[in-house]
């Protein structure tokens, strides 16, 4: 069973186009179901009432950009992230845009929130559908998290432990979580309270498999958890390619970068991805921050009968096909 991963699509920007081919490319992939891991729009704390109601027309714009999927009868599953929720009018026009969360889902079922105590914020529902819920599909049992900043609310904490701890988690062949903010950070450093706080509930609920977005790059690796259990990670990448970001000087240490001759790049390094040592290029890019060669990416996940996922990174051709991410021997070289 495969299925696709897209993040961070910011709309609208310059770059909506890489979206709309992205979309037509993974109709013609035919997933099992696509996960939108969040940023769907470009809200801000700072938004004033202007910028607020125009953010109307860019959830518009956000579910035209992801009809084509449900025309070819693939299975939507988002998450918001933070851009999506930073004033209570934007996480309204999520709530909206994904108020019919079951027919965007169809024909996987979205499971209701297990019993829990009353919530601490009812006007602010962030732990249940389309914020936070799960899904079951072939032995999978995903997990979609409302979290979008170094914290995860207590009412989403609470779910998610009463969530994996039903029959439906528990005898599943594998558990995935999904949230926008990554578990580990890799951008800004791996100390982080989301750490301390979510590693925990992850651990007991015998999560294997964590993917998120919000970081603008490709990237995959094993983190202990506090039992010493590895929980891999999986950023998926910005599928707009819109206003990137590169790993901490301490995880391009993690990736064995070193320098290498890539075509119309200068101090190119070439790197190895923590977790199956796919190859990569990271160069000098905006701000001279250090940018993967593949700015515009999604992922495709796997999961094997025997629970086993492989996560390919895609990117996009010059035809608008479909293309892994990581790089073959003679592609680094001039």
């Amino acid at each position: 069973m495969t299925f696709a991963v897209l993040s961070d699509l910011h709309l609208p920007n310059p770059k909506a186009a890489v979206i709309d081919r992205t979309v037509a490319a993974l109709v013609a992939l035919q997933p099992r179901f696509v996960v939108v891991t969040g940023d769907h729009i470009n809200g801000s704390s700072n938004d004033g009432p202007g910028v607020v109601k125009k953010s109307a027309s860019w959830w518009l714009t956000v579910a035209a950009a992801l009809a084509p999927l449900r025309t070819a009868h693939i299975p939507v599953l988002p998450v918001a992230g933070n851009h999506d929720s930073y004033v209570a009018a934007e996480r309204a026009g999520y709530a909206t845009t994904f108020a019919d969360l079951a027919a965007w889902a169809a024909p996987l079922a979205i499971t209701p929130p297990p019993a829990r105590p009353a919530l601490a914020k009812p006007a602010h529902e962030v732990a249940r559908a389309p914020f936070t819920y799960a899904v079951d599909v072939a032995g999978l049992h995903l997990d979609l998290l409302h979290i979008v900043d170094d914290a995860v609310d207590p009412d989403v904490a609470a779910w998610l432990a009463a969530d994996l701890a039903t029959p439906a988690a528990r005898t599943a062949r594998i558990r995935i979580a999904v949230s926008h903010v990554p578990w580990v950070s890799v951008h800004q450093g791996r100390l982080r309270r989301l750490q301390r706080d979510l590693g925990p509930l992850l651990d007991a609920g015998g999560v294997e498999l964590y993917i998120a977005g919000h970081e603008h790059f490709v990237w995959d690796e094993d983190f202990a958890l506090a039992s010493g259990r590895m929980l891999r990670e999986l950023l998926v990448g910005c599928t707009s390619g819109f206003y990137n970001y590169g790993p901490s000087p301490a995880e391009i240490e993690t990736a064995r970068c070193a320098p290498t001759k890539y075509p119309g790049k200068q101090n190119a390094l070439r790197c190895a991805m923590p977790h199956g040592g796919g190859a990569f290029v990271l160069a000098p890019g905006r701000k001279q921050r250090l940018l993967q060669h593949a700015l515009a990416t999604f992922t495709l996940v796997t999961v094997g009968a025997d629970g086993g996922v492989t996560a390919v990174p895609m990117t996009l051709d010059a035809t608008g096909a479909a293309v892994p991410f990581y790089l073959h021997a003679e592609q680094d070289r001039e």
